[in-house]
Parts: C-alpha cells; sequence; structure tokens
C-alpha cells in the first residue's frame, strides 16, 4: 500500500526506525483484513512535541489535514484523488502534538452506515472471524487498535460510529461530550471526533488532545484516578422494535454489573424511560440526518470541483439524501421541538444516578452483507443504533468497555455519563477491564511500544 520504500524515505527526511517499522507493520496487518482507505508519508518529526512519534491512524470522514487524501467513503472522490486544502482545527492540533499519522482508515461512504463495507474500497474484515463485519461507520479504525496494527486511532461519532465498531472489534472508545444537551435543529453539533484504543487509559491520554483536560475535583478521589463510589442503573432491554437483544448481550451487561457492585458502586436496574422512545426519535431525526448528509456532500463537492450527483453515490447514500427534502423549515422546527422536550428528559435521570450501564449494541458483530438487503438494512441499522444515537442528541459523553463472550466474538457495554464526566466514566472503565482489551486471532505478532 505504500507507495515509497520506507527505509529509502527514511534516510531522506531522517524519519525514525520505529515509524519505519510501524508503517511495515500496518501494512502486513492490513492486507489481511483491509482496514486502510490510504497510507500517508511520514512527516517531519518533532521531537520536543508532547506526542512525538506516537502512532496514529485517522479515519477517512470528517478530518481534515491539507494536502492529504480526503474520500469520505466515496469512489468518485477516491478515483479522482481528492485531498483537503487546509488542516481543520484537530488536524492541525494533531499536528502540532507530534503524532506520527500513519494513514486513514476506511469509513462507510460518508458515514452513514454502521458497518464499513464501502464500495469504494470493499470491507473491513474482523479481525476476531474473517467475514464478520467491524461495525461501522469508523470500522477501519476499530480494526487497526483492535488488531495492535497502532494502539490509537481517530473516528467519529454522530449516532454510534465509534462505540459500535468499537464494541464489534473488542476495544475501548470514547465520544465525547457538549458543555452543554444539544438541542439545536442541526446535526453538526452531535457528530463527535473521539478516539478508540486498546487501553482505557490511553484514551485518558487523549483527553487533552480533545480539549477535555478539566476535571471537576468532586468526580475524582484523587488517587491514582479512583472513582468515589457511583450511583449506576443499568438497562438490560431493548428500547427499540427493529432488533432484540441476544441472549450473550445480556448475560454481558450483567456480568459488568455484578463487576461494578463488587467494586463498591451501588448498582440498580433502572434507565431513562425516554430511552423507549427510540423508533420515534429515528422517525423525527432522520430528514434531518438527510439534511446533514446534503452538507456534507456539498463540501466534498468542493474538493471534487464538480458536484457529486446521484450516479456517483452508493444507493443508500443517494436514497437519504433525496430525504433532504423533507427538513423544511417548518418541520426542522417542529422536531428540534420535540428533541428539546426529549434531551431534558433524559438528561434529568443523571441528577438521581452518575452513570448508565447498557449494551452498546444488541447484538454480536454480523456477517459481512447483512445490511445489504435494501428492504431491512434501514431498519437493521437504525436497531444497531439504539443504545447510543440518544446520546448524541443529548451531547453527553460515552464510553464503549469490551467484553469476552462465551464464542468467538467480542461484546460491548456502554457506560453514559451527565456532562463533563469523560474521565469519571473512563476511571469506571478501567476498574470494570483493567489492562489490554482482549486479543483477536488476527493481530501485530509484536508489542508497539
Amino acid at each position: 500500500m505504500l507507495s515509497v520504500s520506507p527505509a529509502r524515505h527514511g534516510r531522506v527526511l531522517g524519519v525514525s526506525d520505529h515509524s519505519v517499522e510501524v508503517r511495515e507493520h500496518v501494512t502486513r496487518l492490513d492486507a489481511a483484513l483491509k482496514f486502510m482507505a490510504t497510507a500517508l508519508p511520514p512527516a517531519s518529526p518533532r521531537p520536543a512535541a508532547p506526542f512525538a512519534g506516537e502512532p496514529l491512524l485517522v479515519k477517512d470522514l470528517d478530518l481534515k489535514l491539507a494536502d492529504a487524501p480526503l474520500w469520505r467513503g466515496n469512489h468518485v472522490l477516491r478515483e479522482h484523488g481528492t485531498v483537503s486544502g487546509h488542516d481543520d482545527p484537530l488536524g492541525r492540533r494533531l499536528r502540532e502534538l507530534g503524532f506520527d499519522i500513519v494513514g486513514r482508515t476506511k469509513s462507510a461512504e460518508f458515514g452513514l452506515a454502521v458497518t464499513t463495507e464501502p464500495l469504494a474500497y470493499g470491507p473491513v474484515h474482523n479481525p476476531w472471524e474473517h467475514g464478520r463485519g467491524a461495525g461501522g461507520s469508523s470500522g477501519g479504525s476499530a480494526c487497526a487498535v483492535a488488531a495492535r496494527a497502532v494502539r490509537i486511532a481517530h473516528g467519529t461519532d454522530l449516532g454510534g460510529s465509534l462505540r459500535i465498531p468499537a464494541a464489534h472489534c473488542g476495544v475501548f472508545a470514547l465520544k465525547p461530550g457538549l458543555a452543554r444537551p444539544a438541542t439545536t435543529p442541526t446535526l453538526a453539533a452531535w457528530n463527535q471526533h473521539g478516539f478508540l484504543a486498546s487501553r482505557a487509559g490511553d484514551l485518558r491520554r487523549m483527553l487533552p488532545v480533545l480539549g477535555l483536560d478539566r476535571v471537576p475535583d468532586a468526580d475524582r478521589a484523587g488517587t491514582e484516578g479512583a472513582t468515589r463510589r457511583l450511583r449506576v442503573g443499568v438497562l438490560t432491554s431493548a428500547v427499540s422494535s427493529a432488533i432484540d437483544l441476544g441472549a450473550g448481550t445480556v448475560e454481558a451487561v450483567e456480568r459488568m454489573a455484578a463487576k461494578l457492585s463488587d467494586l463498591g458502586h451501588q448498582v440498580l436496574p433502572a434507565h431513562p424511560r425516554v430511552l423507549e422512545q427510540f423508533d420515534q426519535f429515528t422517525v423525527k431525526t432522520t430528514p434531518m440526518l438527510a439534511g446533514w448528509l446534503a452538507e456534507e456532500v456539498a463540501d466534498a463537492s468542493k474538493d471534487l470541483g464538480r458536484p457529486l450527483t446521484e450516479t456517483d453515490m452508493e444507493p443508500g447514500t443517494a436514497h437519504m439524501l433525496a430525504m433532504a427534502a423533507l427538513a423544511t423549515p417548518e418541520a426542522v422546527r417542529d422536531t428540534a421541538q420535540w428533541l428539546h422536550r426529549l434531551v431534558m428528559d433524559l438528561t434529568a435521570w443523571w441528577e438521581r444516578f452518575d452513570v448508565l450501564l447498557s449494551p452498546t449494541v444488541p447484538v454480536q458483530a454480523p456477517r459481512l452483507g447483512w445490511f445489504d438487503d435494501p428492504d431491512t438494512a434501514m431498519h437493521r441499522t437504525f436497531g444497531m443504533m439504539q443504545y447510543t444515537a440518544m446520546f448524541n442528541a443529548s451531547g453527553q459523553p460515552a464510553v464503549n468497555v469490551p467484553c469476552a463472550g462465551a464464542g468467538a466474538l467480542p461484546y460491548g457495554v456502554q457506560l453514559v455519563g451527565a456532562h463533563g464526566s469523560e474521565a469519571k466514566l473512563l476511571d469506571l472503565a478501567e476498574e470494570l477491564s483493567p489492562g489490554e482489551a482482549p486479543t483477536p486471532p488476527v493481530s501485530g505478532d509484536r508489542g508497539l511500544g
């Protein structure tokens, strides 16, 4: 996949041997799992930077890096070799902090799917079982971290796109929250940059990168990151009619609930009842999602130099884009008012509880192609998002914690906190699952130190 000889390139630019070895390591694993969209050449080292030389993969979707490819999972953008004209704020910060950005990982086209099987460059395979999906839309990043290609990878999350693939691949993921509930009639505030990692502690290291390093003293005990005794509500039932829970999913949540109780936390069967309005939530917000997609397509068209047409996209993307016509000013206003009431009801639950423990996804990773049938694809997509999407609307932080299953595939449980509780959630995740996430059958054969 690399278009240059790493060793020769390293001698010319003074790139470290470690950077060369990492790229070779990533390329070897990608040959088996197909998680890469494209590799990126090493940048000039910044030895004094806080994350100097630390390998990082970034998702091929929203993150802009000047002069680097940005294809958004679309075959036309890939064929034309479109690149970003500038760094966006996070892209610039990652460069300044010294990360060695190794390449871009595959994304579902425009981030719309909960699996990563774009026609532009083929499916990502789950490292736990070839032929299973890696989740989406950050499936390339989740797969790469699970396989130990890199320790940390970037992703984005509009309705679960970090947490869903993290659950399917068996890694930690953080969807950061907003400073306050997001009740505006635009999905731009719902779409959050975040990271996936093989250790919860590595996600904590990324909090300053996201500007989330200020932690209220009341949320920390002050000794080695330990959390105080928390009041935890547990949800073990489906909140959507689209997909019911597998028995193993329920067992995984109950096992983690028991562990939290053993750790001294107060654990009760409880959840915000408003989550049970999820089916109505999807109907109300789908036109808004289509409107957001129209803005993303328009931005991509600028990179391309011409408008993207319906024939330039996958059928599912074109179908969703056509629904943007339903997002009239009146419909958007009515939806915004409905969402405001829903979010107020949802977040009020955290006045009595500290954390919600739930499944991240209702079932383990399905086989590739499970979302192909146009008659069931949207139904199954929303069903997979039933525990994740409302917390994009509310702007609350959420963490996926990997959980080993009885079979080959992992499970994921989700921790959701009040606004500003990212560090608390990561502390709790580390209590639940200290150290490295489980290692899948297809993985790197050396450490990533």
